[in-house]
């Protein structure tokens, strides 16, 4: 299979192949399996190695949203009273939601009434980042931060998900341009096709960079059985390649380093070289980052977040409680 890289995908009709799947994989969930480990236990049932599935981690979340994650009308209610008594309380308060087919609600952005001035002081750089679910619905909670005077990290604004597609993060994004009044200059990200192709056509001006720790969580399982005792070794080359800020240097160093270990044909090294420039200070070096090149200060939002939130939080009071960062 093609590695998928940010502009060129290769698409399988994975919803269908897992509603023929659907009674097996909502077992595995009942008995408590993480969606990580459903895929291992798929993968070792048909003897395939990892990532040869036909779908990936994000079609059996979306799978639950179709079988599993139905709000409850209450809950839903609750929260839109929440989001309208807001509004009349602060006019400058922001709040955007569409609707599905059945009239349930699908999507939610909201961001306080500071934040528009904060962006407008703070916005050149962005980090978005989805890494908590709200576990109640296995819906994406998807943040927008910056950072303002003395570090401090500004929560620009949230949002409860549906799922991850591209046609939901193309509503997001659109909505938070619509909102903020520009895009902008920088957005940093996961390393996602769904989120590239989103940002791609609603902020066509912004430079899109990826973020470096969510790439490199991904080592150990694509190169620690490979490589075995050389894994370490590779790290090691690759964080002092990734320093580099030559074009010459980085390119003639890349050669080396993945003729060094043999990797010359290894999807995951072919697919990271082809989307260098959203990755490596070599051909970033021209753009502002303002200093936050990893989702480091998003993801202790999230950290913060996940404090308050549980499996059995409402909408409301995930609402009111990430509003607690502000």
């Amino acid at each position: 299979m093609k590695y998928c890289h940010v502009r060129s995908y290769v698409f399988f009709p994975q919803i269908e192949i897992l509603l023929m799947k659907m009674k097996k994989i909502m077992l595995y969930k009942e008995v408590g399996l993480s969606i990580r480990q459903i895929i291992r236990v798929m993968e070792l049932e048909k003897n395939l190695k990892h990532g040869e599935l036909p779908f990936f981690d994000r079609d059996i979340r979306n799978l639950y949203g179709k079988v599993k994650r139905m709000l409850s009308p209450n809950d839903a209610k609750n929260l839109m009273q929440y989001m309208k008594s807001s509004k009349e309380q602060n006019k400058m308060f922001q709040y955007v939601y569409t609707l599905d087919e059945e009239n349930r609600l699908e999507n939610l952005f909201w961001c306080q009434a500071q934040s528009f001035e904060w962006y407008q002081k703070y916005g050149d750089v962005v980090v978005f980042n989805t890494t908590y679910k709200v576990n109640s619905y296995d819906m994406p909670c998807a943040i927008f931060v910056s950072v303002g005077n003395h570090g401090k990290t500004i929560l620009l604004g949230c949002a409860l998900l549906r799922n991850e597609t591209t046609h939901t993060f193309k509503w997001l994004m659109k909505t938070f341009v619509t909102i903020m009044k520009k895009p902008p200059t920088t957005i940093i990200t996961d390393q996602d096709p769904w989120i590239s192709e989103a940002i791609l056509s609603e902020m066509p001006s912004t430079k899109h960079s990826y973020c470096i720790w969510h790439i490199t969580s991904k080592f150990s399982c694509w190169f620690a059985g490979l490589l075995r005792n050389d894994y370490q070794e590779w790290c090691s080359d690759f964080y002092k390649l990734y320093k580099i800020t030559g074009h010459e240097d980085f390119e003639n160093n890349w050669k080396l380093m993945v003729e060094k270990y043999n990797l010359q044909n290894n999807k995951h090294v072919i697919g990271l070289y082809d989307v260098k420039h959203f990755w490596a200070p070599a051909y970033l070096r021209d753009y502002f980052f303002g200093g936050m090149i990893t989702t480091g200060r998003s993801e202790s939002i999230n950290s913060f977040i996940k404090r308050f939130v549980s499996s059995h939080t409402s909408l409301k009071d995930v609402v009111k409680q990430v509003d607690m960062a502000v």
